[in-house]
């Protein structure tokens, strides 16, 4: 079942704070499983807007981690620019604790949302993820081209890492390393996997491009 499929009846429900604390925990543990050969990784978690809304957000997540024995710069929380507005107050210092203690802060699918950027300035991010929906067609969308090289800027002024999410073709990624965007994601790199496949494409990958 796809997320979008469940996650909205979770967060109507107020099932989706156990169901965050379940998905923390399972993917800090799964760091410790993966051991030596990815130890250079991160894993990012995505975060709902009634977890931020939670005064006690950062709490959980800090004491997810001290349980796991995980370093917090190993744990990246994701959020929407929606999510951040639902209570900007109390995202901001959940946000802040967060990246007080060493995890890093990513906003997921930049450009959807309709943050002030006034706003995004004053928060402790470290990454813009580009939307993959101005990705897509980015050889053949002269405004999306336009908009992706802007968002590309704007992180870069603000000391942020930028990801263009949703790269299925060497063709966008060409033109996405010459915009100077920093990471990809997307099925031009891999499909979702099995956690446990992980350390054996990891060593195929880095020996094919090393």
């Amino acid at each position: 079942m796809a997320p979008d499929a469940f996650l909205p009846a979770a967060e109507q429900t107020g099932l989706i704070d156990p169901l965050t604390r379940w998905i923390l925990g399972a993917a800090l543990a799964q760091i410790g499983d993966w051991g030596a050969a990815c130890d250079a990784l991160s894993v990012a978690v995505n975060v709902s807007a009634r977890n931020l809304a939670r005064a006690d957000f950062a709490d959980a997540v800090l004491t997810a981690l001290a349980e796991a024995g995980v370093p917090a710069a190993r744990l990246i929380v994701e959020i929407t620019e929606t999510a951040l507005m639902t209570d900007p107050a109390v995202a901001a210092d959940v946000l802040g604790r967060l990246a007080a203690a060493g995890v890093r802060v990513s906003i997921d699918d930049f450009g959807q949302g309709q943050t002030s950027l006034a706003y995004l300035a004053t928060l402790p991010l470290h990454e813009l993820k580009i939307d993959k929906s101005f990705v897509d067609d980015l050889p053949d969308n002269i405004a999306h081209a336009a908009i992706v090289r802007s968002v590309i800027d704007l992180g870069h002024n603000l000391g942020l890492q930028v990801v263009a999410e949703g790269v299925e073709t060497t063709e966008v990624a060409d033109l996405l390393t010459a915009a100077g965007c920093d990471i990809a994601q997307g099925y031009l790199l891999a499909r979702p996997m099995p956690a446990d496949d992980l350390p054996s494409w990891l060593n195929a990958r880095q020996a094919t491009v090393g």
